[in-house]
């Protein structure tokens, strides 16, 4: 995986455009290789939809993960980082002026119709520069905006967001957990944090309004996704990650995922 700088990154900000706001909108193609953009912003709404492939956006509330037939929304001047792994997707770009004012103020992934997927991917036939003085260019980002608030504001199953924590001895315990999900443990946990076990449970519910064990579940099926879209196996998947009975691997992720670990393999790696 390609690893940008900040400098590298918003030298591909300036060269995609995404420094201007694009009245009233734009879009391109992801890139398909693995590829981490450092913490940046643009004055954009961004909406990026996964066709195939894996995407994690880092944002101020904690981990968002991208899955298949999904869409990722970032509001304008969101300080985000991105990572991307062999993603088949679209990014638009919208000009906050031409976008509903009631938006969700947070990043939030939301599932995707194939009606909505095919407008989004319609929207590639306008680079950045080409919409401004273009009618029909006007008429549909505004049409588009709407539908993807709808969808947005519509409640779903499957929450892809992993949250952030303030407190120092819970990041710890946090950064820990992500780099070896598998291995995570509440004991490994508290030594992390250097807290009692009734202090930990408290502040951490407090603040991310989850169970340590419902955040340390996705966290690893967070991983597991990753893993998955590589074309790992999912006997394999569901060891690394922390899972001693192939079935319950199977549960949690089809839970989340509304789908088996099986299926969602196959839509990742195009061999359905």
């Amino acid at each position: 995986m390609k690893n940008l700088t900040s400098s590298e990154t918003h030298t591909v900000i300036v060269g995609n455009q995404l420094d201007g706001r694009g009245n009233p909108g734009f879009a391109f193609r992801n890139p398909s290789a693995p590829i981490f953009y450092d913490w940046h912003d643009h004055p954009c709404h961004q909406i990026t939809y996964a066709k195939r492939g894996v995407t994690q956006i880092e944002g101020p509330d904690g981990w968002h993960l991208l899955p298949t037939a999904h869409a990722i929304w970032i509001p304008a001047e969101t300080r985000h980082r991105t990572m991307i792994r062999n993603l088949d997707g679209v990014s638009v770009y919208f000009d906050p002026t031409h976008f509903p004012a009631d938006h969700p103020a947070q990043i939030l992934t939301f599932p995707v119709t194939a009606m909505l997927k095919e407008m989004l991917f319609y929207t590639l036939r306008w680079p950045a520069g080409a919409t401004e003085q273009h009618p029909v260019a006007q008429s549909f980002f505004h049409t588009l905006s709407l539908l993807c608030l709808e969808h947005m504001l519509a409640k779903h199953e499957g929450v892809f967001r992993l949250p952030r924590a303030t407190n120092p001895s819970l990041i710890r315990a946090m950064d820990t957990t992500l780099a070896d999900p598998g291995s995570a443990n509440l004991a490994l946990a508290l030594k992390q944090a250097g807290m009692s076990e009734r202090s930990f449970r408290r502040h951490f519910h407090d603040e991310t309004g989850m169970t340590w064990q419902e955040w340390a579940t996705q966290a690893r099926l967070f991983r597991a996704a990753t893993m998955l879209a590589e074309g790992l196996r999912v006997t394999d998947v569901a060891a690394e990650v922390g899972y001693a009975s192939l079935s319950a691997f199977a549960k949690a992720f089809t839970q989340l995922f509304g789908m088996s670990p099986t299926h969602y393999r196959k839509l990742q790696t195009g061999n359905e």
